[in-house]
This record gives structure tokens, C-alpha cells and sequence, in this order.
């Protein structure tokens, strides 16, 4: 069976890196690359960083739920390619998930997106 393909669309917290990497290389010698970028990730509001765990958990327990039967991928919404995604399924909200790139959810409830995993497992017997 192959497995049923998930794309997620959603913001993503980021920090910006320091290009030379002349810096980066003496940031990362003297341990502070990480508290860099942790810094610019508290910077984040804290609703926003509460989604972003609850999504990351939510998706591990989905692999593990499903494990074979599904890939996901994690695509960032404001990257060109997360804007295709929302002009291509009208996605105006987020998290968005697209099923085998046709069913669409939009939304938090586990329940709705496990019906459309499972309505598209039993489309394949």
C-alpha cells in the first residue's frame, strides 16, 4: 500500500541566521549560536509558540498512530511554496492539512483530520 501523503502548511517560528560565516563559525566556537537563536525564538508571542509544540505533538502522535501508512511534510507557510499551497487549496487559515492532495482540513481537531487519514485508508482496500 503506499503510504497516504500529508502536507502541512503552517507558519514557523524562525530566527534569522548571521550569514558570514566567518560569525557563525566564532558564535558556534564559543557555544552562543544556540543562544542566538533561542533569543530570537523567545522574541515569539507566547500563543504562537504554544501552537507550534501542540502542532509538533500533534504530528508525532499521528506518525505513531499511523506509522507505515502515512508521510508527512511540514511546509512553511510564508515560503514560496506554502504560498502556492494556499493560493492552489484556499487555505486561509492554518494549520492546514492536504490529504493525498485532494481533501483539504483546516483546523485543530485531531478527530476531523484522523476521519479524512482514515476515510483515505479504506478508499485504498
Amino acid at each position: 500500500m503506499k503510504p497516504i501523503y500529508i502536507e502541512v502548511v503552517t507558519p514557523m517560528l524562525s530566527s534569522e541566521e548571521i550569514s558570514s560565516w566567518r560569525y557563525s563559525f566564532i558564535l558556534s566556537y564559543w557555544g552562543l549560536k544556540s543562544k542566538y537563536r533561542n533569543a530570537c525564538i523567545s522574541e515569539y508571542p507566547d500563543d504562537w509558540k504554544w501552537a507550534v509544540d501542540y502542532l509538533s505533538q500533534w504530528l508525532q502522535e499521528i506518525s505513531s498512530l499511523y506509522r507505515h501508512r502515512i508521510q508527512i511534510q511540514v511546509i512553511n507557510a510564508l515560503s514560496p511554496l506554502g504560498l502556492w499551497k494556499q493560493i492552489r487549496y484556499r487555505l486561509f487559515r492554518f494549520p492546514a492539512f492536504i490529504v493525498d492532495k485532494k481533501r483539504t482540513y483546516i483546523g485543530w481537531d485531531p478527530q476531523q483530520l484522523e476521519a479524512l487519514i482514515d476515510e483515505r485508508i479504506h478508499q485504498d482496500r
